[in-house]
């Protein structure tokens, strides 16, 4: 077995003369076999990279030439990996052609097999076996009921010496042929494992038929009425166009749709497999780019192109000498051009050659499409991948100036959320209260405020003088006041913001600090340090804290009692290592994971990455396009949100608006997301104290809501009718005396009529501003 990484292998060293020798001069003693390690650790996405560059590197490190490479070793069919103590299922292989997966013991452990519904065979366990000197005897199972994997390891062959390496191995390899009791041991390649009766070998052979750009009306003709007549007999095919121009034909094959025999049916060209125009609905709806190549390069490329294998028939009159010579017995795409049919001799030498595959005991004949969408990875975060993909060229405007209407619409609304600060600012302090009850029979405050309240009190300030709801003099006054509240505290010789202070008391609250509200207050106090009005005003403020004392190897942290936790693992943690950096504050953010990679894959690694963190919502990622500009990570996750809201939309007539915020009942504050590590669209639900009650789907339906201020900020973000929408919903629903009420349930479709909160109403604010700023 040979891993790539571990040191590129070169051609011509010493190693892959050793191993190239003997694989060319006896193919049937002899199989290489590519190492991925931690394949056990990878979603079916990264595990059919992985394998498809694995078997890539190996080929091309042992064969600069890829004409000399043997077909057994290009055709090979098994990858090893590391045993593990718990390991994803191999779902994601068979794009590259792997059929079996041998999971390598650290220590010497019982052989199991496992046959997957897939097709794929996985030996987990083996023997480690040390070669010893000739006479020793060696301990193997007496009568094994499945089959025997013993690995050695060509680094215990430096403790022999060289002389009596080959006299050991013979000696060892003897042993292991010994009948041992009624059972006669029998030495197979690691690819021929599967051909045992046990696992019922099933492969899958698929039937193109390719026309050519100038075919004739008669050339389609003669395809359709052949094509028809294989379908009759239960072969089916499928046909495309090749528009290729000196490569290998491209097609989009839609994940979505359903297997179809009717001949009339064709892919539309691919020409080129980062063409936007694939990933239009247009083309029936989401799916995956494939391309028909040589037996070499089967797999997912770093392109997200998913490369077949493809046997070429080009002679009828040689067609069985070419499956015989290039088929084996793996999975193979037929690529048959339509211009061979012309001659029904010709079409029945071609249609006996397709029977004798179909009953040869292992194939299934199968069109182009459902040849792809057996083979091709699929799970819960291909498939919010795949959606991205096909939704992003109609969600890629950014929002337009608006008309004169919509911009005395806009600032109706503006005044509505500038009531809130009006009303329940309290005079002494400057500081609004965080929510507000404002029913008849019970008139609440929550007379505290976290720093990320206190942030958004600060971005509706500046949107208030931006819309000129009030004067320079006013606003100014207001920051001036409100400054001084947030001096902080000093604790554990750190002075930092405080986790939540009194809006009624002076200078009041606790010793806490939390990295992700101090992220919002830190992204507000520089907007402010760079707003007009009020240029360095927020300096000296900042620069008096420790914040430095709570990074922490590039991560921010957050402290509780005077401990140290981290914030790495949370949403928030990307925006506020952003609102770090524009202090000057080096940190780091989980969403950062693009370098060095395909944009496929960056993007696949960035979903896998919030997956593990919980459900996404329009918060905070939305704000970082008002606050500083945003950045990839954050725009491929908008995209992504938004997508499946639009997808949810068209195939429900469901209006969704996820983000978090309050509640008027228990538990009082819920995050709402999109969970991405969740089969199709789980709109899930979560709580500051992460119980399963909340997560639960019962709960979900019944707290389910539109989010006010997330309406406002894709009306911000995406010019699209679904913003549009969203925005006439909530400016219908969720007016109240003082702002906008906090959400709309969507199960009743009732806002909280007499609940509202500081952070809707600054944020409908701030996203005003921000898009009638457009206008300049």
């Amino acid at each position: 077995m040979l891993d790539p990484k571990q040191g590129q292998l070169q051609p011509n060293s010493a190693l892959s003369h050793v191993l190239r020798e003997p694989a060319e001069s006896t193919p049937g003693l002899l199989q290489i076999v590519p190492l991925v390690a931690q394949l056990g650790t990878m979603t079916p996405y990264f595990q059919a990279r992985a394998a498809y560059e694995a078997r890539r590197a190996l080929l091309t490190s042992i064969w600069r030439n890829e004409d000399r490479q043997p077909a057994n070793i290009a055709t090979s069919q098994t990858l090893a990996c590391d045993m593990l103590p718990v390991s994803t299922a191999p779902a994601g292989v068979r794009a590259s052609r792997i059929r079996n997966v041998l999971m390598r013991p650290h220590v010497s452990a019982q052989v199991r097999p496992e046959a997957w519904d897939n097709g794929v065979v996985r030996m987990i366990g083996g023997q480690r076996i040390r070669l010893q000197s000739p006479q020793t005897a060696y301990s193997f199972p007496k009568n094994p009921n499945v089959e025997q994997v013993y690995y050695l390891s060509a680094q215990d062959f430096s403790q022999l010496p060289l002389a009596g390496l080959e006299a050991s191995a013979s000696a060892f390899a003897a042993q292991i042929l010994q009948p041992r009791g009624d059972h006669w041991p029998s030495a197979i390649l690691a690819s021929d494992m599967q051909f045992r009766d046990a696992y019922a070998y099933r492969r899958y052979v698929g039937v193109h038929f390719i026309l050519k750009p100038d075919s004739t009306a008669h050339d389609q003709e003669v395809l359709k009425s052949f094509r028809q007549e294989l379908a009759n007999e239960g072969l089916p095919s499928s046909h495309g166009v090749d528009a290729s121009v000196g490569s290998s034909p491209h097609y989009w094959i839609n994940l979505k749709g359903q297997a179809s025999n009717n001949p009339s049916k064709t892919q539309a060209p691919l020409m080129d497999a980062s063409s936007p125009s694939r990933r239009t609905n247009a083309v029936g709806g989401y799916g995956q780019a494939i391309e028909l190549t040589g037996k070499h390069e089967a797999g997912l490329s770093a392109r997200n192109t998913l490369k077949l294998s493809t046997v070429e028939i080009q002679n009828v009159k040689t067609v069985e000498e070419t499956l015989q010579a290039s088929m084996g017995a793996a999975d193979s795409v037929l690529s048959i051009p339509a211009g061979i049919l012309q001659s029904k001799a010709h079409q029945k030498v071609l249609k006996n050659a397709l029977h004798r595959i179909r009953d040869d005991g292992i194939s299934q004949v199968i069109s182009l499409p459902d040849y792809a969408r057996h083979v091709v990875p699929t799970d819960a975060y291909t498939t919010h991948f795949r959606r991205t993909e096909a939704y992003r060229p109609q969600i890629a405007k950014p929002p337009q100036v608006p008309s004169v209407k919509e911009r005395r619409l806009l600032m109706e609304d503006a005044k509505v959320a500038w009531s809130y600060f009006e009303q329940w600012t309290n005079p002494k302090t400057g500081l609004c209260p965080a929510t507000a009850n404002f029913s008849a029979s019970h008139l609440r405050l929550h007379e505290t405020v976290t720093m990320w309240d206190v942030g958004s009190h600060i971005f509706a300030l500046m949107a208030a003088a931006d819309l000129e709801l009030i004067t320079a003099q006013t606003f100014q006054r207001a920051i001036r006041k409100l400054l001084p509240n947030i001096a902080g505290r000093r604790s554990q010789g750190r002075l930092l913001p405080q986790g939540w202070i009194a809006t009624n008391k002076r200078k009041w609250g606790n010793r806490n600090f939390d990295g992700c509200d101090a992220g919002r207050l830190l992204a507000a106090l520089y907007n402010l340090d760079t707003h007009p009005l009020a240029k360095g005003l927020a300096t000296s403020t900042v620069t008096s804290w420790d914040l430095e004392h709570i990074v922490k190897d590039g991560v921010i942290h957050s402290v509780e009692e005077g401990v140290l936790t981290s914030t790495f693992r949370s949403h928030c943690a990307h925006y506020a290592a952003w609102a770090f950096r524009t202090w000057g504050i080096e940190a780091q953010s989980p969403y950062e994971v693009f370098q060095e990679k395909s944009s496929s894959d960056g993007q696949m690694t960035l979903l896998e990455v919030c997956g593990h963190i919980g459900p996404m919502g329009a918060e905070p990622l939305l704000m970082e396009a008002l606050e500083f500009g945003m950045s990839p990570e954050s725009a491929y996750l908008a995209d992504v949100l938004f997508a499946a809201q639009l997808e949810e939309y068209e195939e429900t007539g469901r209006l969704i608006c996820v983000s978090e915020g309050p509640i008027n009942s228990t538990p009082w504050f819920l995050y709402q997301g999109l969970q991405f590590d969740a089969l199709g669209r789980v709109w899930a639900t979560d709580t500051v104290a992460g119980l399963e009650e909340h997560r639960s789907e019962a709960f979900r339906d019944e707290h389910l809501s539109v989010s006010s201020k997330a309406a406002y900020l894709w009306s911000a973000y995406k010019d699209h009718p679904l913003s549009d929408k969203l925005l006439s919903f909530v400016r219908e629903k969720a007016r109240t005396p003082y702002g906008f009420a906090s959400s709309i349930n969507e199960k009743t479709g009732e806002p909280s009529r007499t609940y509202s909160d500081i952070n809707t109403n600054a944020v409908i604010l701030q996203s005003i501003a921000a898009r009638l700023k457009q206008e300049g």
